[in-house]
């Protein structure tokens, strides 16, 4: 289990470099909380949604909220447009609830994401390609968003053989 924030998560959160003290954000499908607790750890009041009950039991802060929700249900999406600061997603994608997450994030408020791309089932999990972005498709998912940054990423070495893809983006 991956206990550290990813570098994507963090280069974006300092890049965002605002007071973060009375801000909301929320992890999206948070696994084991190391996002959750990244921000937390950076004044941020933390929604972490997962329907893993047995992930959500695994970490606790004040100030991170935990809620075990199923957030792929079109017809049970949990939150009120407008609602978060940051809305951060890795290593998760489910196309049909896009629309739902940019609507969530607050006027002026960023989309941090991150996950596998096309080519990556040949290096590991996920193999299934309905959960990989084909290129350019993150841009176009977000494409009424102002982008502040963008990557598709291949890495392959000793330590990781991933491929992702990653955009930090702001709700204009």
């Amino acid at each position: 289990m991956i206990k550290e924030a990813s570098n994507w998560v963090k280069f974006c959160v300092n890049t965002i470099n605002e007071a973060s003290s009375n801000r909301i954000a929320l992890d999206l499908a948070c696994g084991s909380g190391r996002h959750s607790i990244f921000l937390s750890n950076r004044g941020y009041k933390v929604i972490s949604v997962d329907l893993n009950f047995y992930y959500l039991s695994s970490f606790y802060k004040d100030n991170i909220f935990r809620i075990r929700a199923d957030i792929e249900n079109l017809y049970t999406w949990p939150f009120k447009d407008s609602s978060f600061d940051v809305i951060l997603v890795t290593n998760f994608l489910n196309r049909l609830i896009f629309k739902n997450i940019k609507g969530a994030i607050k006027k002026n408020g960023y989309l941090i994401y991150e996950t596998f791309g096309e080519g990556h089932e040949k290096l590991g999990s996920p193999k299934n390609k309905n959960y990989l972005l084909r290129k350019d498709e993150l841009l176009k998912l977000t494409h009424n968003m102002s982008l502040i940054y963008y990557e598709e990423v291949k890495v392959i070495n000793f330590e990781a053989r991933f491929i992702k893809h990653r955009i930090l983006c702001k709700n204009v």
